[in-house]
């Protein structure tokens, strides 16, 4: 295989997907607002090479949103499974979100989705079935009341996570996963009044 044409090929992909997403990101304009021929003309690219890539705006928002949600779970069970503590493969997941923050700062920010997150959730649900791990080991009831949970978990995460890169990232990774640690306490705490 030609790795020249290969690295054109990642380099104009690549070109693709960021004109996209500054487009959404910076101009505040929805995916429905954007045209091939608008990415065309800012990526400096035909039609036919953009057509070569992807069916269409949202096939390509979609393969993009696929890759990332992919990566992020990656790296997550990359330090899960070399028996890191949570701080450490949470810490690597805010690491891995900053790195990757204009994509981020869209896809939480401006489309108000969650699907990154919760496509990771259903990984670790998936692990823990695998495991064998009963709700109770968790402090729930039942898989129903475990459910409720997890919704609690990954929006409440991805609220964090949305208010976090809106304040630029200022606290460190680790300095978010301690927030999120102190959660439960302070939820006790405000629900309990």
């Amino acid at each position: 295989m030609n790795v020249k044409n290969n690295r054109l090929t990642q380099e104009t992909d690549e070109r693709i997907i960021r004109t996209v997403y500054q487009m959404m990101a910076r101009e505040h304009r929805p995916i429905g607002k954007i045209t091939v021929r608008e990415i065309c003309e800012q990526a400096q690219i035909h039609r036919s090479t953009f057509y070569a890539h992807y069916q269409d705006v949202y096939d390509l928002v979609e393969r993009v949103e696929n890759n990332m949600s992919r990566q992020l779970t990656e790296t997550f069970f990359r330090k899960l499974d070399a028996h890191a503590s949570a701080r450490e493969c949470f810490t690597e997941l805010f690491s891995f979100i900053r790195t990757h923050r204009e994509f981020y700062i869209y896809y939480l920010a401006e489309s108000k989705r969650n699907g990154v997150l919760r496509l990771a959730w259903e990984v670790i649900q998936e692990r823990t079935a695998k495991a064998e791990l009963a709700p109770e080991q968790f402090g729930a009831c039942s898989q129903e009341e475990m459910a409720y949970h997890g919704a609690f978990f990954v929006l409440g995460l991805t609220a964090v996570v949305r208010m976090w890169l809106q304040n630029g990232c200022r606290e460190e990774p680790a300095e978010v996963y301690d927030i999120i640690r102190r959660q439960a306490a302070v939820q006790e705490t405000m629900i309990g009044w």
